[in-house]
């Protein structure tokens, strides 16, 4: 099973990107205007001009911190506060439109917003703008670019720059692949907390690229990760539990991780913790079960590497319908 393909992952994975001109983002000022002057007065120092107040109370709306959750009023707030001079405002308010968060999605107009904070300071803008050229969405793939933004992103502090700047060496992606400066990169990234790094570190150190091979470490890596809810990293810890890699074999243990990655929409630890039920190897035999988590690695990715493995043991464990058990008519 593979887990391990390395990721350029940042806070917010914009649909789409393009080069914009370094003034306002377009439309900024009509969200206020569809607001009709409410939930800005909430906040008396947000109507004041306080692009801080007005950031503030756009979280405690996006979060439903204290009031009910409102993902447009959030947005709106957010874009208000980039019009005070607040980059972090403008870096979500992109989020928002590039998602369809609050609002209906706007891809030119998200990226604007990206466009415009990374130019103003802002490093997850810069990362979130690199994520769509090494993806080629929106835009022609440019994985130059991208790597060129990602450093930005590190540059101006963002540890999801790091991260990615990192994906960019290790893969070999406008830049020649370096494992020993990715390895750094992504520690430099997982010491400032970015557990996406803590995760690549760990692929690293289990592969012994730019690093030399050490399960332990790289189970201690992947625990993290899977703490911080990573689903691939829950995956790729239970393959090493239950092989016995980095410390003592346990099936248990490593269904559970299964189980927790599959919930995350990790497919192949579905795929992992269907075939368990369906053959009795760790857990009591559920065909039912073993259907819905066969279904459920399908419907996640229909390509995962599993997937024909997966098509062939869900024929086996789905129950034969009444076609297929009456007998053959008589000629």
């Amino acid at each position: 099973m593979l887990l391990s393909l390395l990721a350029c992952v940042a806070l917010g994975d914009p649909a789409a990107a393009q080069d914009a001109a370094a003034d306002m983002p377009v439309g900024v000022g009509q969200e206020q205007e569809a607001s009709a002057g409410g939930v800005a007065r909430l906040d008396p120092t947000c109507e004041a001009d306080d692009a801080e107040a007005c950031t503030a109370l756009a979280y405690q709306l996006l979060e439903g911190d204290g009031a009910p959750k409102d993902a447009a009023a959030a947005l709106r707030l957010f874009a208000q506060a980039c019009q005070f001079g607040s980059m972090r405002g403008c870096t979500m308010a992109g989020y928002a439109y590039a998602e369809g968060d609050g609002v209906e999605a706007d891809l030119t107009r998200g990226l604007s917003y990206y466009a415009f904070a990374c130019r103003g300071g802002e490093a997850t803008a810069c990362s979130n703008l690199g994520l769509a050229y090494a993806a080629g969405k929106g835009v022609p793939e440019d994985a130059v670019r991208a790597r060129v933004l990602f450093k930005d992103a590190r540059d101006k502090g963002g540890w999801g720059g790091c991260a990615n700047l990192g994906a960019s060496y290790s893969l070999g992606r406008g830049v020649r692949r370096n494992q020993v400066r990715a390895a750094r990169l992504f520690r430099k990234a997982c010491d400032g907390g970015d557990q996406h790094a803590c995760y690549n570190l760990g692929v690293l150190y289990r592969d012994g690229l730019g690093v030399s091979r050490d399960y332990k470490r790289a189970v201690t890596l992947f625990e993290s990760s899977c703490a911080a809810q990573n689903s691939t990293a829950c995956g790729n810890l239970g393959l090493m539990v239950d092989d016995g890699r980095g410390g003592a074999k346990d099936r248990q243990r490593a269904l559970e991780l299964f189980d927790k990655a599959c919930a995350l929409g990790e497919p192949e630890s579905c795929f992992s913790l269907g075939r368990a039920y369906q053959t009795g190897n760790g857990r009591e035999r559920d065909d039912a079960r073993a259907v819905a988590l066969l279904e459920r690695t399908l419907a996640l990715d229909p390509e995962t590497a599993s997937a024909s493995e997966a098509e062939k043991a869900l024929a086996l464990a789905r129950p034969p319908t009444k076609d297929a058990e009456a007998p053959a008519s008589k000629p």
